[in-house]
């Protein structure tokens, strides 16, 4: 567990890097139209999308499974709109299906980015102000939504990150769609 901290650094450092990224491409995409990453992206598409996803699937079983961090029950909602997106992306990629899948994945990714963003700011409230708030899912697990298991800057938290990947993924699949 020496590790953990770094580990935390770095995801939140390379979190504020693709946020900065999500930025520059929606701007491209809905006030540029695409000028300046639409060929780079369409490259280039489907390795990012297999990254994003396998690789965001694959740091949440580490924190669950080897960290032993038990996700709360918007954390499950969250990886039930990633998880298919690692599978499906592979699938996608291999037949070629660039028309239904970005939709499936921006469906997956708008529901993923409403829970991350509902966790995040759930995160935020006081403990004290929290009570009249919505709580987590009632699912018998002792797992708190509240509970920040990364917390770098004051405000890098794993909802954050998510809502960053899926906002990331969504923009990745509307240009996807475009071309």
């Amino acid at each position: 567990m020496t590790f953990l901290p770094t580990l935390n650094f770095l995801l939140a450092v390379g979190g504020l890097a693709l946020a900065a990224a999500t930025i520059v491409l929606y701007v491209d995409y809905f006030l540029l139209k695409g000028r300046y990453f639409r060929d780079q992206i369409k490259e280039g598409v489907w390795p990012i999308i297999a990254g994003v996803t396998i690789g965001t699937v694959a740091l949440t079983l580490l924190y669950s499974e080897y960290f032993k961090f038990v996700p709360c029950s918007l954390c499950w909602l969250q990886r039930i709109a990633i998880y298919p997106q690692a599978l499906m992306v592979l699938l996608a990629w291999k037949g070629g299906d660039t028309t239904r899948f970005p939709t499936y994945g921006i469906g997956l990714s708008i529901f993923g980015f409403i829970v991350a963003v509902y966790q995040y700011i759930y995160q935020l409230i006081p403990a004290g102000a929290r009570d009249s708030f919505a709580p987590c899912l009632i699912d018998g697990s002792n797992a708190d939504c509240a509970v920040k298991v990364i917390n770098e800057f004051g405000f890098v938290t794993f909802p954050l990150l998510s809502a960053v990947t899926f906002a990331f993924l969504i923009v990745i699949y509307l240009y996807m769609r475009r071309s």
